[in-house]
């Protein structure tokens, strides 16, 4: 992505300038494979709760970063194999679950055409999310990154592999998110740091890639290299509701089936050690506050939080306007949980029943929906839940990680107020990957991880220590409470959009547009073999190492 790019194009930057004044010809230094760079990472959540949010985002995001999106407009046009993927075409790991990967390639070597297994190298730590399409692929360090650029192996340690074997099915009212969080806490008791886990049994056929590639994504958070799911009908699927071509779809399952790679859910493979999951066992869940393996039901989060303590400043008759532990930030947020559409559109159809009660999230909660694909904003849009996510403040505010990394933006005074004075302790509600203290905001300490819809609803309840198993997320206008099971849509509720929403075609369409970017493209772009560098620039200098 931009942030770990930036450097390594430096580096290449500045051994050209090396070369160049040996007297050598500084354009024989190029990346030897295709490197494909996701402008993702700088997208910031300033404005929201307003159709216009995406639209001033990426305003301030060029705005600000001018100086290095020129830089890496250069290294595009100057070196070889080197392609961006410019601010609003998504998120890396979406991106490469949509667009880039083929799951099966194909190569010449010696006049001969040979198919092999797709792989990649990412320098972001939730590369494997790939791993759900069946690709094996795994983040790298930014050095080993640039020596694979230039055509020189990577090492592995050949790895241990933990089995984890899934049975059953999800029953109704339980998403992808709530297995990858059951997942990340087991993974996490076993202890998994270095090693590939693997999935198998029964319950794999019962998930669609967008299942798999959610818990796929938690690698890093479960503490393995990567989660692998094989390749199946449900790869398939995925790769013909994304616009892959037919004859793509014959190789991929030509292919893995020849070579033994083509899932059995029989089989029993021989793992190092293994766990084993009930899917139809699992419950609506979060996690938190502070780590992503502390899995809580939603019932045990007030007991959670009072466990922290009281706000310091907060008397006991205290009649404040906010409640002790204010939802300050809910945000559909990351690659994690908004590249699965049955994800979003769950979350569209909860915010239509609410809509339709005369809910609005509370006054204090900032919201914010940033899906990984722009593909979201067309399949929510021909189902109407753009408009119904837009009515409870979840208006689209760009495509990229923004709160996530910790772009959320600026907290709402209101927050910023109780929090300064001490009278409340705000909480973040997020779709994201991690909560760590400060993660979301440097100002935030508690987060909690959960589903898209839940966010949602603890956006209208306002109050991250309201038990919403049991009290109402809100009370209507008339009076009558509202609770979350009178919000949650049925599973043919959610089949049914799923089905008037998607169209394989905007995909493919939304994202070239997406690419074609006249922000991107009003950037001035240097020309010539050799980066112009400003003395005077805080951002870009070239390394010493290499002067």
């Amino acid at each position: 992505h931009d942030t770990t790019s930036t450097p390594a194009l430096v580096d290449i930057a500045a051994m050209r300038d090396a070369v160049a004044a040996e007297g050598k010809d500084p354009e024989l230094l190029n990346p030897l494979l295709p490197v494909e760079v996701s402008v993702d990472h700088s997208l910031a959540v300033e404005s929201y709760a307003t159709p216009d949010a995406a639209r001033e985002n990426i305003r301030h995001e060029i705005r600000r970063n001018r100086e290095r999106y020129r830089f890496l407009k250069w290294a595009s046009t100057s070196m070889d194999n080197i392609h961006i993927n410019p601010p609003g075409t998504g998120i890396m790991h979406t991106i490469n679950l949509e667009q880039l990967a083929t799951v099966v390639t194909t190569e010449e070597r010696n006049g001969t055409l040979l198919a092999t297994p797709d792989m990649m190298l990412g320098t972001d730590s939730h590369t494997p999310m790939i791993n759900g399409l069946g690709v094996l692929g795994w983040g790298v360090g930014g050095l080993e990154a640039e020596s694979v650029m230039f055509g020189m192996p990577t090492t592995l340690k050949i790895p241990e592999v933990v089995g984890v074997h899934l049975e059953g099915q999800l029953p109704p009212g339980v998403l992808a998110t709530d297995l990858a969080l059951l997942v990340t806490h087991e993974l996490r008791k076993l202890g998994v740091t270095g090693e590939f886990v693997e999935f198998y049994g029964p319950g794999v056929s019962e998930l669609s890639v967008g299942d798999r590639a959610v818990i796929a994504n938690m690698a890093p958070e479960y503490g393995a290299t990567t989660g692998y799911f094989p390749i199946d009908k449900a790869v398939l699927d995925y790769l013909i509701s994304t616009g892959r071509s037919a004859a793509q779809c014959e190789l991929v399952e030509t292919y893995a089936q020849a070579a033994g790679l083509w899932f059995e859910p029989a089989a029993t493979p021989v793992f190092s050690r293994e766990i084993s999951i009930d899917l139809s066992t699992l419950t609506p869940s979060a996690a938190g506050p502070r780590r992503p393996q502390d899995r809580l039901e939603l019932s045990a989060i007030p007991g959670t939080l009072k466990a922290e303590g009281p706000a310091p400043a907060r008397p006991a008759a205290f009649e404040g306007q906010l409640p002790e532990y204010p939802v300050a930030l809910a945000s559909i947020t990351s690659c994690t949980n908004t590249s699965d559409p049955r994800l979003l559109i769950t979350a569209g159809l909860l915010a239509r029943n609410a809509r339709q009660r005369g809910l609005e999230p509370a006054p204090w909660v900032k919201t914010s929906l940033a899906p990984g694909s722009p593909a979201a904003r067309s399949y929510l849009s021909r189902s109407g839940l753009a408009e119904d996510l837009s009515a409870v403040g979840f208006d689209i505010v760009g495509f990229g990680c923004a709160t996530c990394i910790g772009n959320s933006g600026p907290l709402p005074s209101t927050i910023e107020e109780v929090r300064s004075e001490g009278s409340s302790r705000p909480v973040a509600m997020l779709s994201g990957n991690r909560n760590f203290p400060g993660r979301v905001h440097p100002d935030l300490e508690f987060g909690f991880l959960m589903s898209p819809p839940l966010v949602i609803a603890y956006a209208l309840a306002g109050d991250a220590g309201r038990n919403l198993a049991t009290e109402p997320v809100a009370v209507e206008r008339s009076g009558e409470p509202v609770f979350l099971t009178d919000l949650w849509p049925s599973a043919e509720e959610i089949d049914a959009a799923m089905t008037e929403a998607l169209d394989p075609e905007d995909f493919h369409r939304d994202f070239q547009e997406a690419g074609q970017s006249r922000l991107w493209d009003s950037i001035e772009t240097p020309v010539g073999p050799l980066f112009p560098w400003d003395d005077n620039s805080t951002i870009l200098r070239p390394p010493p190492f290499a002067a």
